[in-house]
């Protein structure tokens, strides 16, 4: 085929014309495989040999400015729908704070009938029944921070991955400017809807995440449900930004279970079989959300059980710091809501560990934020859309597995 004088008057040295199959191939084999397998995966489909074959180097460049095109317009985006809703784009607060908070709540975001407060009362007494005294429901204030079926609500799972930092040049000498390049995601659910967000930086993300919510009005009329594995920077984020929002932080299960093995693992003396008990026991308390019988306990142990007071220590502050983020996961899970953040974690590998967490790989911010935000829009089905018209709907999709 002629080359097109107008398109290549535009190229800059060693760019070529690529077809749009060409492109989607390129997206498809490199969001999955190592540049150097997608490289030879496309010669071969493309029946590429000697001095016309894709070069690894040539792809891994285009995959990056492609990357990083899409990295660039979320950020254009956001900041349009940000001033657009008359949000500053560098605090990402809104311009009236008073004004914006009546707007969003017009309308009740629950109705507390007494036939719903009933089947609270119901489900509370059938847990406190099947438990010991310690380990029942007490907290009416977790109680009531239960959204009921009929609520309406927002969730959101954040959650940080890392990866290893590539040195700036591969000379001896060279710098680095940190030893992981962290890409922070974001499952955003509604309405058996949802959308998945990435970006390099954690404040990139919730001003994705805050023009998302904004472009969807997901915070109109609505309680916005966080769910994280506790790390600060995460809560301080959530708080700083959300001021004018009903909202509700819960801590993942699993990392409050996961924490509370390792620290008694680590502080008490005894067989497996022996470790086991206090571990349940301490999960049982935790289950309904009950830190104060929960921290009791463990400073009442024996001190012949005690193998490091130190750690021991370490486990009941960790629980009075989290404590604001404990919820009453039994009452929780008998109204099938999730107690869990698993639907971020899953996404960190469909995003970024899949792909980029593997021996001997390390990447720049760029290399890895462009990945990571290809797999984005193939993960939220708009990849045609940008391929075709350099666009994001930044509108939420059915999933199968999303539960409404």
């Amino acid at each position: 085929m002629e080359k097109c004088p107008e398109l290549t008057s535009l190229l800059k040295p060693k760019e070529r014309l690529r077809s749009f199959s060409y492109m989607r191939m390129a997206v498809m084999f490199c969001g999955c495989l190592s540049y150097r397998r997608a490289a030879d995966m496309m010669n071969t489909v493309l029946h590429r040999t000697a001095d016309e074959a894709i070069k690894v180097r040539t792809l891994a460049d285009f995959i990056e400015d492609y990357g990083n095109g899409i990295g660039s317009h979320m950020k254009t985006l956001a900041a349009d729908i940000l001033k657009a809703n008359q949000f500053d784009a560098e605090t990402l607060a809104p311009e009236d704070t008073a004004a914006f908070k009546a707007s969003i709540a017009s309308e009740p975001r629950e109705v507390r009938t007494e036939a719903a407060m009933a089947e609270v009362c119901e489900k509370v007494k059938e847990i406190n029944s099947q438990r010991e005294p310690r380990a029942q429901i007490k907290r009416d204030d977790l109680v009531s921070a239960v959204e009921l079926p009929t609520t309406r609500c927002c969730y959101a799972s954040v959650d940080d991955i890392g990866v290893k930092h590539q040195k700036e040049t591969r000379k001896n000498r060279g710098s680095k400017t940190g030893r992981y390049v962290e890409n922070t995601v974001i499952h955003v659910q509604a309405d058996g809807l949802c959308y998945h967000l990435t970006a390099v930086g954690m404040k990139n993300a919730f001003a994705a995440l805050m023009a998302f919510l904004l472009n969807n009005h997901l915070m109109e009329n609505r309680r916005l449900v966080f769910l994280a594995d506790g790390a600060r920077n995460i809560l301080n984020h959530i708080e700083t930004l959300f001021p004018f929002c009903e909202r509700s932080v819960i801590l993942d299960w699993y990392h409050l279970k996961k924490k509370c093995k390792e620290l008694i693992s680590s502080s008490v003396k005894g067989t497996k079989e022996e470790k086991k008990v206090i571990i349940q026991d301490v999960l049982r308390m935790l289950w309904v959300g009950n830190v104060d019988e929960t921290v009791e306990y463990l400073n009442s142990l024996e001190h012949k059980s005690i193998k490091s007071r130190y750690w021991l220590g370490e486990l009941t502050g960790y629980l009075e710091r989290k404590r604001p983020q404990i919820a009453c996961y039994a009452l929780r899970d008998s109204f099938g809501l999730r107690n869990s953040s698993n639907r971020v974690e899953k996404n960190n590998d469909l995003l970024v560990a899949q792909r980029q967490k593997h021996n001997g790989m390390s990447w720049s911010r760029e290399g890895s934020g462009a990945l990571a935000a290809i797999n984005m829009v193939l993960l939220n089905k708009e990849a045609e859309q940008w391929l075709y018209t350099r666009t994001l709907s930044f509108s939420m999709f059915s999933d199968v597995d999303v539960a409404a």
